[in-house]
């Protein structure tokens, strides 16, 4: 299964991604905008693994949007983006 992961490089999104690699076979795509929320050291342990994908987009883009879908096809969606107000 491939699972694409919104606010990927978050607190959470980050411990879900770290946990899907770790302890599954499936495959992740971490879509992030790297805000002041965001932080890529937390998927250190990950980013070279060849179940990982990486895309720097903001969800509000419709078009890199539909490209991210169209280029990694993910089976599922765990939409974790969330600024730390809401």
């Amino acid at each position: 299964m491939k699972i694409l992961v919104t606010g990927g490089a978050g607190f959470i999104g980050s411990a879900v991604i770290r946990h899907i690699i770790k302890n599954t076979q499936d495959s992740v795509v971490n879509v992030d905008k790297l805000t002041y929320a965001g932080n890529l050291e937390s998927l250190v342990t990950v980013e070279n693994n060849d179940r990982y994908a990486f895309e720097q987009v903001d969800i509000c883009d419709r078009a890199e949007l539909d490209r991210v879908f169209a280029e990694h096809q993910p089976d599922a969606v765990m939409h974790l983006a969330a600024e730390s107000h809401v």
